[in-house]
Parts: structure tokens; C-alpha cells; sequence
């Protein structure tokens, strides 16, 4: 029969059992594409139980740790358990919380961001601070009992400036207290205060340099600490940090031993501060301190404060040494704590992760807080807070400049300010961007600004 088909029709047969076996392979294929299918389909399904079943895990794990912290931990739990309780748990050291702390407020060191930190720890915490009268001057340079506030002797913090005197903060502040300051690179502590003070005012030139350049002919400062301890219009500027922690300059030039006069100061000095901080290491400086006074992070957040929007320099190599040369005591000072710093630095294991916790917090806080920026202060930066920042005690708190926010709590605890006058003091303080007089009287301090500034994170991504 095959010899009676034509060659047309087999050729035509001939391209059907083509196409038939195309179709089979076609199917086996299609049939192995669909297996890929159900495999891939299988292992999305495995998938999505692996990251749910992990968010279940990683949920009761932090349910826990909060409880594990309402029971066992040695610190107060004052607010909600939250995102901050628990990442404060992975840090947890058994510790009492500093209660009474003495803060040598030293100039153009980051000190006034410290400042606002132990004000902002006493009005979370209940802790009184050793105030002035209202309305009083950050300026004070010898502390008397007469300027105190009336009816206040005593108080738990201090943190104002004024020429450090032991025995009569010891004596106004509650027992078992700590003390401790900050230092700065003391040529850029001359820079950065001759430029904020406006000393250029004072010494006009051409360019910054010239100005300061100046300073150094006038008023014979080459006998400065040689054969004088005066120095016109040096007040804040020159070996500020060593007054502020109350070297005494007329002892330092009569001394016979002049050398010998500096190293005593620096051995009672060690004695005298629990903890010095360095400024150019200053979010390392904040978690020592938190790890050595027993704080949360909470507690040493920040936002920039006084900082210069234009920042002066200084590149002539003799400007720069004579500036050292007018610095000497700061310089001494600054070296030799700068060293202790760094020992003790060493003595704590883990802290460089949790710094990168702490930066990693505040950055997330600060977005929080702040949606932009304006001229403020003396030409430094002020911020811009969110419509969110400003409902928060927290953010519109750090926010507040030290001088206002002290003169805010003065005028409430005062008893010898006349209620009479509140209605006149609070139009002093309208800033939106700042603590006015009815939100330090009445603002809650109970909302955490860290679980705030992650209410929209199931976990924190580090």
C-alpha cells in the first residue's frame, strides 16, 4: 500500500509525524516548566512561613525582654515598654542611675549640649538642679549662697557655668556626688571662641587671621603668665578651660616653681574629676559617660547646639604657634586628660559597638526631631523642628538653648518670683522651636523619643 501512496503524500505524512513529535517534546517541556513552577511556588510558600514565623520569634523575644527589664533590671522602666527598653536591655550592666552630678561647665567645648542633657535628665527623672535667682546670668563666675534661688539650699544636679569651686558645690549638692567636665583642642577652643565671643569686633582687620594676629600686639600680652596673670579682653578665650576648672593664674605667675605649681594641679585635678570628656571624640565621650553614671541612651541623645554656620580658620604655622604659645595651661590640661580618657576607654569592653548603636539612634531621632534649619543664635545653626518634634518634650527640650531653658525652670521653682509676673515671663518665650513657659510646667515628660522615632520599624535594621 505504501508503494501505491504518492511522493506527494508521503512527504506530507512524513511532515505530520514531524509536527506530532514537536508536540511531544513541546509537552515535555511545558510539563517540565510547570514542575519549575510548583517548585518555585512550593519555596515561595517555605519562604513567606521562614519570615513570618522569624517576626513571631523576633516579637517574642523583645515581649520578653521588656518583662525580663520590668523584673529584674537595676534601672527604673519610668516609661512604656518599647523599641528603646528593649535595645537598652542589650546593653544592660548592673548599675545604680548617678543621682547627684556636678558638671564643670567649661566654654566652646560642646558644654552647653551636655547642659541641656542634665536638664533634661533632672526633669525626666525628678532631680532637682542648683539654680540661680530668676532671672539669672550664665555668667557668674565666683558662686556665694546669695545668688542661689530662694528655697533651694540644696539640689541633686548642677550644670551651669561658673569658676568650679569643691567645696561649695559639694556643700549645696546632695551626697554621693560625681563630678566630671569636658576639654577641647585648646587652639581650636581659641578659634572657635574668639570667633562666637565676636573678638573680631573688638581687633578689626581685613581677614580673621589678621585679627587675631592683632590681639597678640595689644594690651602687652607677650607678658601674659611670664610676668602678669592679666590678659585684656581674654576673658572666655585664653586658658578658659583652666579657669573654668579653677586654676588660679595670679598663684601660677608668683610661683616659685611654676613647673611644679602646673603638675599639682593636674594630680588634684585627676582626684577631684570622676570623668574627664574629650570634645573631639564627643558621641564616644556620651556613651562613657552613660556607661560610668549608669544612663540610658535616651538620657545623652542631642541635637546640635551654638554650632557656627561659618567657621573661621587659621593657616599661617606662626599664628597657630602663638595661639599654643598663649595656651599653654589649656594645652597641659587638655594632654594630660586626654590621655586618661583613652585609658579609660580601654577598661571598656563593647563600647565601640555600642557607640555605633547610640550614632545610629541619634541620627534616627534627629530625623525625628528636626525638618530644617535657620540662622539663629550669634550666626551658629538653629533648628527647624517637625510638627512632631514640637509635640514631644524630648526633641522641643534639646532643642531650647541652655540660657532660656534654665530662666524657664527658675521662673517656676523660684518661690520669690510673684505669680503675678508668669503672664509677663512667658511672653519672653515664644519660640515654637523651643520649651515655652506652659510646656515646662505641664508638657508629659513620659513618651520615649526613641520608640517615637521608630513607631513605623518592627525591628531596627543595623
Amino acid at each position: 500500500m505504501v508503494n501505491s501512496l504518492s511522493l506527494p503524500t508521503l512527504q506530507r505524512l512524513s511532515r505530520l509525524l514531524d509536527s506530532v513529535s514537536g508536540c511531544r517534546m513541546y509537552e515535555r517541556s511545558l510539563n517540565q516548566i510547570l514542575q519549575v513552577l510548583r517548585r518555585i511556588k512550593c519555596l515561595t510558600y517555605g519562604m513567606f512561613l521562614i519570615t513570618f514565623t522569624t517576626l513571631i520569634l523576633y516579637l517574642v523575644r523583645d515581649v520578653m525582654t521588656v518583662h525580663l527589664i520590668s523584673q529584674q533590671a537595676s534601672f527604673p522602666v519610668r516609661r512604656r515598654p518599647g523599641f528603646a527598653a528593649a535595645i537598652q536591655m542589650e546593653f544592660h550592666r548592673e548599675c545604680t542611675p548617678q543621682q547627684n552630678i556636678i558638671f564643670t561647665k567649661t566654654h566652646k567645648t560642646g558644654s552647653s549640649t551636655i547642659t541641656n542633657i542634665l536638664l533634661r535628665y533632672g526633669e525626666v527623672h525628678n532631680k532637682t538642679q542648683l539654680l540661680y535667682k530668676y532671672p539669672s546670668s550664665t555668667e557668674y563666675k565666683k558662686l556665694v549662697p546669695e545668688r542661689l534661688m530662694t528655697g533651694r539650699p540644696t539640689a541633686n544636679i548642677f550644670a551651669q557655668h561658673a569658676n568650679f569651686d569643691h567645696d561649695f558645690l559639694t556643700s549645696h549638692i546632695y551626697n554621693t556626688s560625681k563630678t566630671f567636665t569636658i576639654l577641647r583642642s585648646p587652639v581650636s577652643q581659641f578659634l572657635s571662641a574668639f570667633s562666637f565671643f565676636e573678638k573680631t569686633a573688638l581687633y578689626p582687620a581685613e581677614t580673621f587671621e589678621e585679627s587675631i594676629k592683632l590681639f597678640f600686639k595689644s594690651h602687652g600680652h607677650d607678658k601674659y603668665l611670664t610676668e602678669s596673670w592679666f590678659c585684656k579682653n581674654c576673658g572666655m578665650l585664653v586658658n578658659a578651660n583652666s579657669v573654668d576648672m579653677g586654676f588660679d593664674l595670679e598663684g601660677y605667675v608668683k610661683s616659685a616653681d611654676r613647673d611644679q605649681f602646673l603638675s599639682d594641679f593636674l594630680e588634684k585635678a585627676t582626684r577631684t574629676w570622676d570623668l574627664v570628656l574629650i570634645t573631639e571624640y564627643f558621641d564616644l565621650s556620651l556613651v562613657l559617660l552613660k556607661r560610668r553614671f549608669c544612663l540610658q541612651f535616651e538620657d545623652i541623645l542631642y541635637l546640635r547646639s551654638l554650632e557656627r554656620i561659618k567657621k573661621e580658620t587659621v593657616e599661617e604655622p606662626y599664628t597657630l604657634a602663638k595661639i599654643a604659645e598663649m595656651q599653654k595651661l589649656d594645652i597641659a590640661l587638655y594632654e594630660h586628660f586626654n590621655a586618661t580618657f583613652w585609658r579609660e576607654v580601654e577598661k571598656e569592653e563593647g563600647i565601640f559597638e555600642e557607640l555605633a548603636i547610640f550614632q545610629k539612634l541619634n541620627k534616627q531621632v534627629q530625623s525625628f526631631c528636626v525638618q530644617g534649619s535657620r540662622v539663629g543664635y550669634q550666626g551658629t545653626y538653629a533648628n527647624v523642628l517637625s510638627p512632631e518634634g514640637r509635640e514631644n518634650f524630648q526633641c522641643i527640650a534639646m532643642n531650647t538653648r541652655c540660657l532660656n531653658f534654665i530662666r524657664l525652670m527658675e521662673a517656676r521653682d523660684d518661690t520669690a518670683v510673684p505669680r503675678s509676673d508668669i503672664p509677663r515671663i512667658s511672653e519672653d518665650y515664644t519660640d515654637p522651636d523651643s520649651l515655652n513657659y506652659n510646656q515646662i510646667v505641664h508638657m508629659d515628660r513620659t513618651e520615649n523619643v526613641i520608640d517615637l522615632a521608630y513607631k513605623n520599624r518592627f525591628r531596627f535594621n543595623f
